[in-house]
């Protein structure tokens, strides 16, 4: 039995509907597993879909497939390549599908890290112990997330031209505005501890907008997490 994406969608497994999925070519009846219940599998991924990638990247290989029935074949279809990528860099994703997926998670911690550190030793500096080494670490840590920056804003572009082919979605879309965000406060927070080292120590007048800005980091930095999390492990209805 061949099925094309449109029809093999309609089993995904919810409301009593078979859960089929496709890898390689192959359909596979999921439908009872134990690891798919009402369509969904580790509560990431749905049934219905073509799974080719997501195994390719999982942490278990296509032996699993083996104890699952086959009930068909996927219709072959033309694929929308990703936009503005040379045909080299696909070719090579292609046969290493770790690249499409894992090098963004894998570096945007980073500097997400950082900079919610960064404010907790600022808060640590003026609301218990004034240490001058606080202020230190916070200007050291700020030279670390401003060199990891560029790394994660190019797997991050990297990853949505990929994996969803330079198309925008409402999270997307906002994560990219508190990314512009945090880069910006980045630049001017760097600028402001070279150009005056000590201005932490007693700022007043325009120079409170640099903790300021290190304080708002710790927001926006936790929103930019929550919604890559969204992307990564979309929150799926049982129903």
């Amino acid at each position: 039995m061949e099925f094309d994406r449109e029809s093999l969608s309609k089993n995904d497994g919810k409301e009593g509907r078979k859960a089929f999925v496709a890898v390689d070519g192959k359909v596979y009846d999921v439908t009872g597993n134990r690891l798919w219940k009402n369509g969904v599998h580790m509560n990431r991924h749905p049934a219905g879909v073509d799974l080719t990638e997501a195994i390719a990247a999982s942490p278990h290989g296509r032996d699993v497939l083996a104890k699952i029935q086959e009930t068909g074949a996927l219709a072959a279809e033309n694929e929308d390549k990703p936009p503005f990528l040379p045909e080299w860099l696909i070719r090579f994703m292609d046969a290493y599908p770790f690249f499409k997926r894992h090098p963004h998670p894998m570096v945007v911690h980073f500097p997400m890290a950082i900079f919610i550190i960064a404010p907790l030793f600022l808060a640590w500096y003026y609301l218990i112990s004034p240490a001058q080494g606080l202020l230190d670490a916070v200007f050291y840590l700020y030279i670390l997330g401003t060199l990891s920056l560029p790394a994660a804003i190019i797997t991050g572009i990297l990853a949505w031209l990929v994996n969803y082919s330079g198309k925008p979605n409402p999270l997307i879309v906002r994560k990219t505005i508190f990314s512009i965000l945090l880069l910006n406060a980045d630049i001017v927070i760097i600028a402001a501890l070279f150009v005056k080292p000590g201005i932490l120590q007693n700022p007043s007048g325009w120079e409170m907008i640099v903790p300021a800005l290190i304080f708002l980091s710790l927001p926006i930095v936790s929103l930019i997490g929550e919604h890559g999390g969204k992307l990564v492990f979309p929150v799926l209805k049982s129903k």
